[in-house]
């Protein structure tokens, strides 16, 4: 039986065709449509929303594909079925974001990062709740495409938002954890969620909360330990371990970091 979908708004973006979207997203506004204003009653209290759009010009008959922004990742990624992607490909091209709730001005919700492109409909919109909605310790596939052969520019975005969505601050610590876990992966050739972290006992707060948020180390799960007073991150896997010894680079703006060579970063033994 076919079911009735009202859209509920539309989406004002910079971006207008689906190839130009970064793989994080753009900063969007969402216009509510005044028979549904009333519905918007209470969501400013949040910080994060659900967003729930539909990719109007997808194609919907395909059902196995080639993930393009995956691949950017991960060049050598093959076809996939599209219900273990995030494809706008699909037979009912809904879209799912969790974006930061920026501002309510009403009829409009400012939004942080939105991955649909100017002019699509919004189907819905439902609060985030931590306790239904974030599961740390999940495995995907991203977590191992950065041991593949991965392009670096793609997988430092996506690893500094984990950083971010765990820390909940754009820092250059972020940033720094971001080149350490990815350094790390390549060299031991591992995925991300078995990387074992041994942390200084005085280490950088914001630093210690990158790195669990790129990793899900936790001591809960035996891959994070405290290990004195050195200066030294260390991080393993199968019984091989990298040392890393982080620069002066905590004051620097997160492009710079990066963007810069490793040597500028930190010193490395392992």
């Amino acid at each position: 039986m076919d079911q009735l979908i009202r859209p509920i708004g539309v989406v004002h973006s910079d971006i207008k065709q689906s190839r130009d979207m970064p793989l994080q997203g753009v900063p969007a506004v969402i216009e509510i449509y005044g028979e549904f204003l009333e519905g918007l009653r209470g969501t400013e209290e949040d910080t994060h929303i659900n967003v729930i759009g539909w990719f109007d010009r997808a194609e919907r008959g395909p059902l196995v594909v080639t993930p393009r922004k995956i691949r950017k990742i991960n060049p050598k990624l093959g076809k996939r079925g599209v219900f273990s992607l995030r494809s706008p490909v699909r037979p009912n091209p809904l879209s799912l974001s969790v974006t930061r709730l920026l501002r309510v001005e009403t009829p409009l919700l400012y939004v942080e990062a939105l991955d649909l492109i100017d002019a699509s409909p919004i189907i819905d919109i439902k609060p985030y709740s931590a306790g239904w909605d974030a599961v740390f310790w999940a495995r995907d596939k991203h977590s191992c495409l950065v041991a593949q052969d991965a392009v670096s520019e793609e997988a430092f975005a996506a690893l500094t938002r984990e950083a971010y969505n765990f820390h909940g601050e754009r820092c250059a610590a972020t940033a720094a954890a971001a080149r350490i876990v990815y350094d790390a992966a390549i060299e031991l050739e591992s995925d991300l969620r078995d990387l074992t972290l041994e942390l200084p006992r005085n280490a950088d707060p914001h630093l210690v909360d990158s790195l669990i948020g790129t990793t899900r180390a936790t001591p809960g799960n035996a891959r994070l330990s405290i290990c004195g007073d050195t200066r030294e991150v260390i991080i393993s896997s199968l019984g091989r371990s990298i040392s890393y010894r982080l620069l002066d680079i905590l004051d620097w703006d997160p492009t710079r970091i990066l963007s810069s060579p490793p040597e500028t970063l930190f010193e490395r033994v392992g």
